[in-house]
């Protein structure tokens, strides 16, 4: 992925020295990255950064004796996560075009949408460790953002290339999160063609988690409507595309929930189990097949049947009517 964040490190701390000579340890050690190294009188930097094709990697470990600002450059959009690992106060990131400040506080994450332009990280005396990610918006596509819904506006934001900065609400960052950023970048590797789909499962799983966090924080005691509206969305989704052939436990990875909780919050907002969804779901989408090609057989194998036996036995079981009956009448009244 192209570097488009430029933290300047230079400009507080002077020319970096070699990464052997630093006393300042990583606090989360990086395999295969990129390291620089840099002190003064008012304290030391180390940066780590590793370049994936879905995602551009930073580590950032701050010592300073005093309030600290560091500009940064961002060359073009993207969508950041960051993520403040320590006890020493809260970080601010500056928009100096739109004059906005974006506030991470001790063992807190916040996703950040940046389009390019000028900013200032703003650290007060302290030691810190800034982890920060970035990422290719695109892998938000097909509808597979529909569950984030934290992150609805700044995908929008990216879509449209917004010229302006937004962020998401912030969440908390404990001992399972720093065990998975420890995971992911102790097993980067450089030049492995594996190492892009690692990064995209760790990219995947961190969002995911994220998801998990900020449902725990602000949104779990609803109940949640807007929840089981997104387990509707994501099974009809699901079966538009695999029809007969999707499973429920599909659901269950992708919302990182057990059946029993997504079939609890789904039988409280739609008054039915997940497997009788499931199959009305399936029935309206072959009925609407049905009507858009003639070909019986057709319609049986585009919906994962793997046979017409089965498709039309299946049916009729559900609607009282073979497909042809079906078709037959609908043809009838129009």
């Amino acid at each position: 992925m192209k570097k488009a964040l430029y933290i300047h490190l230079e400009t507080v701390f002077g020319e970096a020295h070699q990464p052997e000579d630093s006393t300042l340890q990583p606090h989360i050690p990086m395999s295969n990255g990129e390291s620089r190294y840099y002190r003064n009188a008012s304290g030391q930097a180390y940066l780590q950064e590793f370049d994936g094709l879905l995602a551009y990697i930073n580590i950032l470990d701050v010592t300073a004796s005093n309030r600290m600002v560091i500009p940064l450059r961002i060359l073009q959009a993207d969508l950041h996560l960051f993520y403040l690992i320590g006890k020493d106060g809260a970080i601010q990131i500056k928009d100096m075009k739109q004059d906005v400040t974006y506030t991470i506080s001790s063992s807190r994450g916040r996703y950040i949408y940046l389009p390019s332009g000028d900013y200032a990280l703003h650290l007060p005396g302290g030691s810190y460790t800034i982890f920060n990610f970035y990422f290719r918006g695109s892998i938000f596509r097909n509808g597979n953002e529909r569950p984030f819904r934290f992150l609805h506006p700044l995908i929008d934001a990216y879509r449209s290339n917004s010229p302006l900065s937004s962020c998401s609400v912030d969440f908390r960052v404990g001992s399972i999160t720093i065990a998975r950023l420890q995971h992911f970048v102790l097993n980067l590797r450089a030049g492995d063609l594996d190492n892009d789909k690692f990064i995209y499962e760790e990219l995947n799983g961190l969002i995911k988690l994220s998801k998990k966090k900020i449902f725990n924080e602000y949104e779990r005691q609803l109940g949640s409507d807007q929840e089981a509206q997104d387990i509707y969305d994501e099974m009809k989704n699901r079966i538009s595309r695999h029809g007969q052939e999707f499973r429920i436990a599909a659901l269950c990875d992708f919302f990182g929930k057990s059946q029993q909780y997504i079939g609890r919050i789904y039988r409280k907002k739609y008054k039915q189990s997940l497997q009788a969804g499931r199959k009305q779901l399936l029935i309206e989408h072959i009925k609407q097949q049905i009507l858009l090609d003639d070909s019986i057989s057709h319609v049986a194998y585009s919906c994962g049947f793997n046979s017409i036996h089965h498709f039309s036995n299946f049916f009729k079981q559900e609607t009282g009517l073979s497909p042809s009956e079906y078709l037959g009448g609908f043809r009838k009244e129009y």
